[in-house]
């Protein structure tokens, strides 16, 4: 019995001696806790891997914040370059509308009314930086097809500032007019009007 108990001690204590394995397949105690090290060790390193993996998926999940609402003003000088490489300045008041993530611009004709652009927006949104684009064509056949984007940036809740592009395709307007194509650009500072819905601009 006192043998038995040296054994247990020494860490190789086997109960059965018919199944017991040979001096060099067993192991000591320092060695079976090494083991035990390694596999926690694993373990551990395996749910932390888990754990970061689930929060980035979590972080890419969240919508980023649509553009304020309310009304943004401002008035956009621009340049146009045709097919001929003419050029030809521009200035319009703009209105850019937002609510609950939906976003509708309006142009200015000069005479104090303003008139909706394009049809079909689709909006991308980052924190304080937004792209709203949508395409445009002659609605019975595509004889124009014109692309529209605007890049938004808010400085704070009273600014914002913007620049506009605009690409026309005269499809058919013979290749060698000088109005076959033409592409505008140009920025503008906007001031936030209203921080609430305007059902006039946004229904």
């Amino acid at each position: 019995m006192f043998a038995v108990f040296q054994a247990f001690d020494a860490g190789e204590f086997y109960p059965d001696e018919i199944c017991a394995p040979s001096p060099e397949e067993r192991f000591t105690r320092p060695q079976i806790k090494a083991i035990y090290g390694v596999l926690v060790k694993n373990i551990f390193i395996a749910l932390l891997l888990v754990t970061l993996l689930g929060c980035a998926t979590t972080n890419h999940s969240v919508a980023p914040p649509p553009l304020s609402d309310g009304v943004w003003s401002g008035t956009l000088k621009s340049v146009m370059t045709r097919a001929d490489d003419s050029h030809e300045d521009g200035k319009s008041d703009l209105l850019i509308a937002s609510c609950n993530g939906v976003v509708r611009i309006w142009a200015g004709d000069g005479d104090g009314a303003y008139r909706k652009l394009g049809n079909n927006y689709v909006t991308h949104s980052y924190p304080d930086s937004h792209l709203i684009y949508f395409l445009d064509a002659a609605p019975k056949q595509p004889d124009w097809v014109e692309i529209q984007t605007y890049s938004l940036l808010e400085i704070d809740s009273e600014t914002a500032v913007l620049q506009w592009s605009r690409a026309v395709n005269n499809r058919d307007v013979a290749k060698s007019d000088e109005g076959r194509y033409f592409f505008s650009q140009g920025t503008t500072r906007l001031r936030h009007l209203s921080q609430t819905c305007d059902g006039r601009l946004v229904p």
